[in-house]
């Protein structure tokens, strides 16, 4: 007997419940990182550091440009480099400082300049150190920053494109190894380096991934199931045995995955108003998964949130793996505002479920 046999024809198999429990934790989790609070910096200080940085370089730039007429063709290929890769972040830097200090911008910025012109203007650069400089211009070109400076960059340079930062290769790889909440399962998944990543709170809940150094409103987490542990004896050992194959998860698949299940299941979540209910069965890393994507409303405490989810599961031996990925719709925001931020992310999503890798497997 296989576990498809084994399987009631309602929808309402036990499977489908701890299923469903799975699921419901996800939006328990996610609706609580939403009101978790910022990192400890204002945004105006990541800024500031990050145009003074960029001021800064290209103060020294001009002065090597004025001092070492030798070095023109060498400093700007640097300064080429350099705005190559971040060309686009100190304007739309600039118009975010101009909306945060308003109509003191002007004194703001001509602070900045002062204390650059007493500063820099002092210090002695000679050929060797202007060439030391320029090199290290070079390495900024390709990500060596130090942080906060990299992901402010970054969010700035990519802020209509997120996928394009992880497809140029500005992202880190996470592994599960060795992790408490892992149920012993070794994936990998890569993130775009401008995310912030924290432990997850809950007891399933490996990793959270938060978009804008940790200020959102785009964010992803990892979480695993162990399906035999969760029936808590009500599996055979025939069933556990075939769930250990790529067959026997690839038969639980077709009901777990279904459309219909899958449909209830978003149905189920414990949010309001859920709409623009999709399902697709998809291939994780050779085992059989599916995609769910919805919008819905929740509340945590006193605050009402609308959240486009976009869920990814695997079903690996009798492991369940979740990512989940969602985009918040922000108070002020229209419609219209959320459904451009939500397709600006849907294709970053979908690099990060397909940098996935079921590692145990090899």
């Amino acid at each position: 007997m296989n576990i498809k046999d084994s399987l009631p024809n309602n929808r309402n198999s036990k499977y489908q419940v701890f299923f469903l429990s799975f699921i419901v934790l996800i939006i328990i989790a996610f609706t609580q990182n939403a009101i978790a609070k910022a990192p400890k910096e204002p945004i105006y200080i990541d800024l500031s550091k990050t145009l003074a940085f960029i001021m800064g370089q290209r103060f020294s730039l001009n002065r090597i440009k004025a001092e070492y007429p030798a070095l023109l063709l060498q400093t700007k290929m640097a300064e080429l480099e350099f705005n190559s890769t971040f060309g686009a972040s100190e304007k739309n830097i600039e118009k975010e400082l101009k909306d945060l200090f308003k109509d003191k911008y002007p004194e703001y910025i001509a602070t900045m300049r002062k204390q650059f012109d007493t500063t820099l203007k002092s210090q002695q650069i000679t050929q060797d150190i202007a060439v030391q400089f320029l090199e290290e211009v070079k390495l900024r070109a390709v990500g060596e920053i130090p942080s906060p400076i990299i992901e402010t960059l970054l969010i700035y340079q990519f802020k209509e494109r997120p996928a394009t930062e992880f497809s140029l290769g500005f992202k880190k790889i996470y592994r599960t190894k060795g992790h408490s909440k892992s149920k012993g399962l070794d994936l990998q998944i890569e993130y775009p380096r401008s995310w912030s990543k924290r432990e997850g709170k809950r007891p399933n809940v490996i990793q959270f991934f938060s978009s804008n150094n940790g200020r959102g409103p785009a964010g992803a987490l990892i979480m695993t199931r162990d399906l035999v542990k969760e029936a808590q004896g009500e599996l055979t050992r025939q069933e556990i045995n075939s769930l250990q194959t790529l067959e026997g998860s690839k038969e639980l698949s077709l009901e777990v995955f279904s459309e219909s299940s899958l449909i209830e299941m978003a149905n189920g979540m414990g949010m309001s108003n859920v709409r623009s209910v999709n399902t697709k069965r998809i291939i994780i890393d050779r085992w059989p998964g599916a995609v769910l994507d919805f919008i819905g409303d929740a509340q945590r405490l006193d605050l009402n949130i609308t959240m486009y989810s976009r869920v990814y599961i695997a079903m690996y031996k009798n492991y369940m793996i979740f990512l989940s990925c969602q985009v918040m719709k922000l108070p002020n925001e229209t419609r219209e505002e959320s459904e451009i931020k939500i397709s600006k992310f849907d294709p970053l999503f979908r690099l990060m479920a397909n940098s996935l890798i079921i590692q145990s497997q090899y």
